[in-house]
């Protein structure tokens, strides 16, 4: 078509008034008729190039209408000002001559304008319905013209059939029913919900004898669809070869579950037919989980089992299990939950499993694969990320070569991050270079993985004079173990530095009512200013001091474990003007000692260059004469096991961290965090106090576990800082 120039005013004779209704605020439908009309024209509202576009035309005959009117024809044009202080009128620009049209005064209401439009077109009207619905379902969405559609629909669409059963199944729909007015294979759709979407229907048909003449079942998938749910479905229309039809929703229909799908699919594809590519479709959908356990009915010697499955809250899934597949029929271990997925053989560490090896050595339809191989059949893995939505299930998906995929459905409990990383430190022996690759390749990333809340002061109780406002105060944190209290506040009462000072002592709520008491007697009895802090969320004495801290107000504060013992008075004033002297920008630390007066910490130390440098405790198990008379030294890192720091700094570094077991990398990982924010560590070597053994992990092969885990976490969240750090 040659291009069409609208002049920059036009003035033409009166024009025939004509028929509109609004699609939305920038766009007006608009009937009319006419000699001729090619099928692409420019319009212009009040004759106004400026406000402008190019428009699809429909067009119809009239066979009884005059040569003038002999073309109807339907059109989008932009809509007119809102104040109508154009001359509403449209200027079409056919080529040779312009086509002017004047707007009504008031615009139709939808479905009155559609039926004037049936009444007009006649036999065409089927077609230019279709017509008109592609311009508006193009684009842009647009809430009006999805409205106009589905009117439109439903003004003309007949009725083809019943939807009858529908269920969920990844990210289509499952949909059973039946019609006379489409074949097996693939179907476009238009699916009516909240608003209007296209979709696909890959369905197959079978034969139902309650039927009419013509009429069958089907059954098949929704896809490209943009419902999440089959419940928001209201009606599905399909072009049939006579026009539109509609399947509506039967009333009384069955909502499946997810899991029950695959059953029907399976049940369909044995009664009924579609073509190829439909059926590998289908039969694809139809093997998945259906909450069945496929594994144990495989003909391929493949075999799994699972021993413990933990949803770490927040962060994963952790899997202890077992696969004996000693012909390698297995391609791939997917863990999956609804639509979150985990290829968890490339993620997993293999372990020894002799009772594996042993149970299948006495099954005589395995026992002959067995032979010389090794027995590492278990695996370890956590899953990051993949937490099942409630109500989802949690399964293991094998990828069998040969025969599709097979399952294995997971009862999985729920646990903290840190106990349940905690109990596979039993299943290991710590002298293996399979423990060792599990904790570093499962255990430290989970727990670094964990979003891990904070601990938190249900209630506080103030016994005596104190002052959370004041310059220094003291802040005792308490874990789980029993604790000597009485020879703790004595010490504490005996010390004229301590004495007049407050004291917050936190407690695990689960220890309150034991400690509770007798914190209050003593306090009583020794005159002294404690807040005692409840304290929900504790798993060691850092979290404990951590959740003291934040409970006052204190400018300065002097943290204090309960693994620690005080040695000899005046240790808290050595302590503050080793702080003050710094400025109060510093962490000030004492010597630690074991019980035996050996070295426990006496200050933390670079060595090592580039990648190879790390922290190290230099005089650990040295005897205390060893560091002779030394004053204060700056050092890498303090021991906050003892400590004076700004409180305002500990809180903008953010505390302990949470993603460590054991107390000494919490610490360190403190320390070096005020490091980098200006409050280097200072280590007071004439102060000395006792801390005993942490003994919350009774058996020591597991504590031998827990700091590699430790170490692998600090290194991978330190190692590179490190490496750059001077000192």
């Amino acid at each position: 078509m040659s291009e069409v120039i609208v002049p920059e005013q036009t003035r033409l004779s009166p024009a025939p008034t004509v028929a509109w209704t609004p699609l939305g605020e920038n766009a007006i439908l608009v009937m009319s008729v006419c000699d001729a009309m090619p099928g692409k024209v420019p319009v212009a509202v009040d004759g106004n190039p400026r406000n402008k576009a190019e428009t699809m035309a429909l067009t119809w005959r009239r066979p009884q209408a005059e040569a003038a009117a002999a073309i109807g024809f339907l059109c989008l044009a932009p809509a007119p000002a809102t104040d109508r202080s154009g001359s509403g009128a449209l200027l079409l620009g056919r080529p040779g001559r312009p086509l002017r049209l004047v707007l009504s005064p008031k615009p139709l209401p939808l479905q009155s304008f559609l039926a004037a439009l049936a009444e007009d077109a006649g036999q065409a009207f089927p077609t230019v319905v279709d017509g008109l619905l592609e311009i508006l379902l193009a684009g842009k969405p647009n809430p009006r013209r999805l409205r106009a559609a589905a009117m439109l629909l439903q003004s003309i669409a007949k009725p083809g059939g019943f939807v009858e059963v529908m269920g969920p199944i990844d990210d289509g729909v499952f949909v059973q029913g039946w019609t006379a007015d489409f074949s097996a294979g693939r179907t476009k759709l238009l699916i009516a919900h909240a608003g209007l979407s296209f979709a696909v229907l890959e369905a197959g048909t079978f034969e139902r004898d309650d039927l009419g003449d013509g009429a069958r079942g089907f059954f098949g998938l929704l896809e490209e669809c943009e419902i999440r749910h089959p419940s928001e479905i209201e009606r599905l229309f399909f072009r049939a070869n006579d026009g539109w039809r509609a399947l509506d929703v039967y009333e009384r229909h069955v909502l499946l579950e997810p899991i029950t799908v695959p059953g029907h699919l399976r049940d369909g594809l044995q009664r009924g037919s579609a073509p190829q590519g439909t059926t590998e479709k289908l039969r694809r959908a139809s093997q998945r989980f259906d909450g069945r356990d496929t594994v144990a009915l495989l003909e391929a010697p493949v075999r799994a089992g699972i021993d413990d499955a933990t949803i770490v809250e927040s962060s994963g899934t952790l899997i202890i299990g077992w696969m004996f597949d000693p012909d390698r029929h297995v391609s791939a271990v997917t863990l999956r939950s609804g639509n979150q997925s985990c290829v968890i053989d490339r993620l997993w560490t293999r372990v020894s499993r002799p009772d594996v090896a042993a149970a299948f050595a006495e099954d005589p339809r395995f026992s002959h694969m067995l032979g010389a191989r090794r027995n590492s059949h278990g695996f370890i893995v956590f899953a990051p990320k993949l937490v099942p939505e409630p109500g989802q299930p949690l399964y293991l998906e094998f990828e069998i070569e040969g025969s599709g995929p097979a399952f294995l459905p997971l009862e999985a409990g729920r646990g903290q991050p840190r106990r349940t990383l905690e109990r596979v430190f039993g299943l290991l022996d710590p002298k293996s270079s399979t423990a060792t690759a599990v904790v570093e390749r499962q255990i430290a990333p989970a727990l670094q993985a964990a979003e891990i809340a904070p601990p938190r002061v249900v209630e506080t109780f103030d016994l005596g004079d104190f002052k959370s406002d004041a310059t220094l105060g003291l802040v005792i944190g308490l874990d789980h173990r029993q604790r000597e209290l009485s020879s703790l506040f004595a010490l504490l009462a005996i010390d004229p530095e301590v004495r007049p000072m407050p004291i917050v002592l936190a407690v695990p709520a689960e220890s309150f009512d034991r400690i509770g008491a007798e914190a209050r007697r003593l306090a009583k009895f020794y005159g002294l200013a404690v807040r005692l802090a409840l304290v929900d969320g504790v798993e060691d004495a850092c979290d404990a001091m951590e959740a003291g801290a934040r409970a006052c107000r204190f400018q300065t504060i002097a943290l204090l474990s309960g693994a620690a013992q005080i040695r000899m008075p005046g240790w808290l004033g050595r302590l503050e003007r080793a702080f003050k002297a710094r400025g109060g920008q510093c962490v000030a630390s004492p010597t630690l000692l074991f019980e035996d007066n050996s070295i426990r910490w006496a200050g933390a130390w670079m060595e090592g260059e580039g990648a190879g440098r790390r922290v190290f405790n230099r005089f650990v198990g040295y005897p205390l004469d060893a560091i002779g008379n030394l004053g204060p030294m700056e050092v890498a890192a303090g021991a906050t096991e003892c400590c004076v720091l700004s409180r305002s700094a500990f809180i903008e570094a953010g505390g302990f961290a949470r993603n460590y077991f054991t107390t000494a990398e919490k610490g360190l990982d403190l320390c070096l965090k005020l490091r980098m924010n200006g409050a280097p560590s200072v280590w007071v070597p004439e102060v000395e106090i006792y801390v005993v053994e942490d003994g919350e992990m009774a058996r020591p092969h597991l504590v031998t576990l827990a700091q590699l885990a430790d170490r692998a976490s600090f290194d991978r969240r330190w190692a590179l800082a490190v490496s750059n750090m001077r000192g």
